[in-house]
């Protein structure tokens, strides 16, 4: 087979025999060339990629197996370095010009490994601990029509770009990416009413800061003029109380000379955030960022940035009616879930606030909830171990982020099935800010770790020494869900339970919400049987005195799905065999396995209850016979009266 992943091409053996020989050739061709090559300088070096490009064939000459392979056979005359990003960032580390063409800039870099004496890995190892991995360098505009930015973002350890009323780029967030025709549809509405082409390009400069990262260096201008480089860039957040609204974290660079500018002023000059791509331009920039030095006036040092520091604000005097800490709670289909994303979506109406689900199960971690040092891949390719936040962590960053501007914004943390996990070891120290004041904010602290300290100084700027002490601002809310008496659920002890809310949801808590729908022929009924309605009864058969089920086993509302209720205008199922389905493997399942697995064949004294489909077969033949032939009578027909 041969193509490529999209448009694979089979061959036949004869086909891939001759592909096979072709490459071959060149292959050997090529290690001739190399060999015979006389490299003392850039034009011999350009020279060797025009005589492999005529001599190898344009299809093969730049993949970059075939530069890996010569590589390994001509050591002393390529490098290893395969990837253009990987060549042209090392040669301008070195301050060295790199050439526009492949192989000489491999051979560039092999004549420096040459030089001092060192194999490839060797020479990685060494300029990649000097310099780090790949730097992108992007322009940011640091000004609007109103103001400068520049003291202020320093201050703060940001940077951003405009165009406020497109609201938070996680709104638009699609794949990997953002959704750049909703932005643009957004930004015609807003801004560029009839000009979308204007309106495209601004989208593509938002979509390009979005997608910034630690890889980047901001190359904060004001016009033409060079102010500083900003690195170390953190996650994107949105902060609507300044016009400048888009941001991201970062640390500030004060390496430029006044009146400095890009060799190529025009670069860029007209957009906000554009990747720098000049060669002369980005030695330049090299140069300054790798060799220049900090101003020694305005250097960001540890003693500077506490000073510059933005103290953290717990009580951010934002005004709810809802709890800080909420656990849900009640038996099986009661709709907790349902409750929860009602008032999440109640409590970040008509702000800019975010919120998080992370579900609980037996294996969860205090590392996976807060988080912990993980192995990550790097931009060259290496494993290296970095702080990876939790769900908790990153609400909380959140929180602080958004308590620190003119506007806080509420921030949830939302926890589905909490004691299914050991929820002491899952919270650990954090167990302890969980105790709230009067005003919503942690009464007591706790020390924070080193990663975390240091996790938060990258995100929220200053040092780690500014965050030895932390707690929960009251914009930050944790709220869960707990089933009380489900299998595989772990105890609470009394010290954690009272640090929470409870907010118990009766077993008919919204029944209304289902009333009059639902109904459903059955076999050996006469008439239609409405699930709400049969719910109740089988409720009722649960807790009588013959079985004396607690109310938290019994089964809400909510137990089958809206989905299988879907109903027509006369309240009759639309699709029975889904709900037959579900019945059998929701309903039964969850009576003969669980709520009265010591008293099923009692339960289930209708029909032949020795084994779950045994029943199942059965209520396709008699439907609701099969909880006994008194079951209508005494439940059923009781329970349609009450209703």
């Amino acid at each position: 087979m041969t193509g490529s992943p999209q448009k694979p091409e089979v061959l036949s053996e004869e086909q891939a025999l001759e592909i096979g020989k072709t490459i071959r050739d060149a292959l050997v061709k090529g290690v001739d060339i190399i060999n015979n090559a006389i490299l003392d300088n850039l034009s011999d070096f350009e020279k060797l990629d025009e005589d492999l490009k005529q001599g190898v064939g344009e299809q093969y000459y730049n993949l970059a197996w075939f530069h890996k392979y010569f590589s390994l056979i001509c050591p002393e005359k390529l490098s290893g370095f395969h990837s253009n990003d990987w060549q042209t960032h090392v040669l301008r580390c070195l301050r060295i010009n790199p050439s526009e063409k492949y192989y000489a800039r491999s051979a560039q870099l092999a004549k420096i490994e040459n030089y001092a004496g060192m194999y490839y890995r060797e020479f990685f190892a060494v300029v990649f601990e000097e310099f780090g991995g790949i730097k992108h360098f992007v322009r940011i505009g640091t000004k609007d029509d109103e103001k400068n930015y520049v003291a202020e973002w320093q201050q703060k350890s940001v940077v951003g770009i405009g165009w406020r009323a497109i609201g938070s780029l996680q709104d638009y967030v699609a794949g990997d990416g953002i959704d750049k025709d909703a932005i643009t549809e957004k930004m015609m509405e807003e801004y560029f009413h009839d000009d979308k082409k204007t309106a495209s390009r601004k989208a593509g400069e938002l979509a390009r800061f979005y997608k910034t990262n630690a890889d980047t260096v901001f190359v904060a201008m004001n016009g033409e003029k060079l102010i500083a480089f900003v690195d170390e860039i953190g996650e994107y957040f949105y902060d609507a109380s300044t016009a400048m609204a888009h941001m991201k974290a970062g640390k500030w660079h004060n390496k430029f000379a006044e009146g400095d500018t890009l060799p190529d002023k025009s670069e860029g000059k007209l957009t906000s955030c554009y990747q720098l791509t000049n060669n002369e331009n980005l030695m330049f920039l090299y140069e300054k960022y790798y060799y220049g030095e900090e101003a020694e006036s305005e250097e960001l040092d540890n003693s500077e940035a506490e000073e510059t520091y933005m103290p953290l604000v717990f009580n951010t005097e934002i005004e709810t009616k809802y709890e800080r800490n909420r656990i849900v709670f009640g038996a099986p289909g009661t709709g907790k879930s349902y409750e929860l994303k009602e008032d999440c979506e109640d409590l970040l109406k008509d702000t800019n606030g975010s919120y998080e689900r992370v579900t609980f199960h037996p294996d969860y971690s205090y590392s996976q909830f807060v988080g912990t040092y993980k192995p990550v891949m790097g931009a060259d390719e290496k494993i290296r171990y970095d702080f990876v936040p939790g769900p908790f962590m990153r609400v909380y960053v959140e929180a602080l982020k958004s308590g620190r501007t003119e506007n806080p914004q509420p921030h949830l943390l939302l926890i589905e099935e909490i004691n299914r996990a050991k929820v002491a070891a899952v919270f650990g120290d954090v167990f302890q800010l969980l105790d709230r004041d009067d005003d919503g904010v942690s009464e007591y602290e706790i020390q924070a770790s080193e990663d975390i300290r240091k996790y938060l100084a990258k995100q929220l700027g200053g040092t780690p020494d500014n965050y030895q002490k932390i707690r929960i601002p009251n914009n930050m809310f944790i709220w869960s869900t707990m089933n009380s008496a489900d299998q595989g659920v772990f105890p609470m002890d009394t010290a954690f339970k009272r640090r929470w809310n409870f907010e118990y949801l009766g077993i008919n808590e919204n029944e209304e919400k289902i009333s009059g729908i639902g109904k459903i022929e059955l076999a050996g009924s006469d008439e239609p049987i409405e699930w709400n309605i049969l719910r109740r009864a089988i409720n009722a058969k649960m807790s009588s005195d013959q079985f004396k089920i607690n109310e938290d086993k019994l089964m809400g509302p909510f137990f089958l799905s809206k989905k299988v209720l879907a109903s027509d205008e006369n309240g009759m199922i639309a699709d029975t065999d889904k709900f037959v389905a579900a019945f059998k493997s929701k309903v039964i399942m969850y009576l003969y396995e669980d709520a009265v697995k010591q008293g099923k064949h009692r339960f289930f004294d209708g029909c032949d209850n020795s084994k779950y489909s045994s029943v199942c077969d059965a209520f396709d033949e008699i439907g609701m016979g099969i909880f006994g032939s008194n079951f209508k009578e005494n439940f059923y027909d009781k329970q349609k009266d009450e209703a």
